[in-house]
This record gives structure tokens, C-alpha cells and sequence, in this order.
């Protein structure tokens, strides 16, 4: 297992891992457009801009032994969310006629590098890919001058709140996002 940047070539595959989290979310945008719709918009805002959420700048991965995309992190300094959407938002309008935000919650605490997304395949789970993910996520967060480390874990999940628990994170506040509850976790580096 490789634990790395990602790279421009696996941008497609980290966009396609990503759905997963998507699904689970149970956005608005997709009982409007198809899924198919928002990939492409997604495809097309990351090849606009390295400033989209999901461009593979922000992007660490793991990868197999045959070198396909197994895992993904998102993340970036708090300070960067409010533009990260900029670009997808106009692809939304001006191609698919879609209007709202797609991510209108603010999802990150003041002063933290936070963890947007960590995903899995379901082949790949059970390894200790996600913790090897987080690990180099701290790492890219103290290069970036950050001294904390967020996340938001899905109330609905407390298997994964143990998890990040046992990695040193800790609760630090409740917020919602669309129509969900999450627990905003912090981890001191």
C-alpha cells in the first residue's frame, strides 16, 4: 500500500470514490440533476480550477499494489472554504441551470486544517487505510503551519467517532450540515 499526494492522473478516480460520500449524504442537487450531471460538473470545475474542493491538490491517497486509487483524503486550512466551491457553483448554473449551493453550511471551526472527506473502497476497508490516511493528513497540516486538525463525523455513525477518538481527536462542538447532525472533532498536533 502507498500512501501519497495525488497525483493529476488520478484525478477521475478520486472524483468517482468521492460519489460514495455523496450518496451517503443524500443531497439536494441530485433530485434535480443525475448523478452523471453533477460528476461531470465536478470533472469540468477541477480541470477549471486547482481552488475546486475536490481538485487532487488537496487530495492524499492510497494506492494498491496494481496502483489504482483504494483511498482518498480531502482537506485544506479553514481559511480556504469559502472559495472552494466558487467554480463548481458557476458550472452549476451556467450548464445544468442549478441555482443553490451545493454546500451552504460552513463546516469548519477558526484556525484548524480540516478534513473535508476520507473514503474507503469497500474492497480496502479493514486495513488501516484510513488511519494511514489521517496520519499524513497531520503531516500536511503541520507543514502548512496548522496546530489543529478538524473533522466532522455523522452522529448517526459512533463507530467512526471511537475511531477518530482513539486517534487522539476530541469533540468540541455539534454543527449541521444540510439536513444532518455531526460532531465536529479536533485533534492538537
Amino acid at each position: 500500500m502507498i500512501i501519497q499526494p495525488a497525483k493529476q492522473i488520478d484525478q477521475a478516480a478520486i472524483l468517482k470514490l468521492e460519489q460514495t460520500i455523496f450518496d451517503d449524504m443524500a443531497l439536494e442537487i441530485y433530485e434535480e440533476l443525475s448523478v452523471a450531471d453533477v460528476q461531470a460538473a465536478w470533472t469540468l470545475a477541477v480541470a477549471t480550477s486547482e481552488k475546486s474542493r475536490y481538485h487532487y491538490s488537496r487530495a492524499i491517497v492510497a494506492k494498491n499494489d496494481d496502483n489504482e486509487v483504494v483511498g482518498v483524503l480531502f482537506g485544506y486550512p479553514d481559511t480556504e472554504e469559502k472559495i472552494l466551491d466558487n467554480t463548481l457553483q458557476t458550472i452549476l448554473a451556467d450548464k445544468y441551470s442549478y441555482h443553490r449551493w451545493l454546500f451552504s453550511d460552513s463546516e469548519v471551526f477558526d484556525n484548524e486544517w480540516y478534513l473535508d472527506s476520507i473514503v474507503v473502497t469497500d474492497a480496502a476497508r479493514g486495513q488501516g487505510i484510513g488511519k494511514q490516511l489521517i496520519k499524513n493528513a497531520e503531516i500536511r497540516a503541520k507543514q502548512e503551519s496548522r496546530e489543529t486538525i478538524g473533522l466532522n463525523v455523522d452522529d448517526g455513525n459512533p463507530r467512526a467517532q471511537k475511531l477518530y477518538a482513539a486517534l487522539g481527536f476530541e469533540s468540541v462542538g455539534k454543527i449541521m450540515i444540510g439536513k444532518h447532525a455531526y460532531t465536529h472533532m479536533q485533534k492538537k498536533l
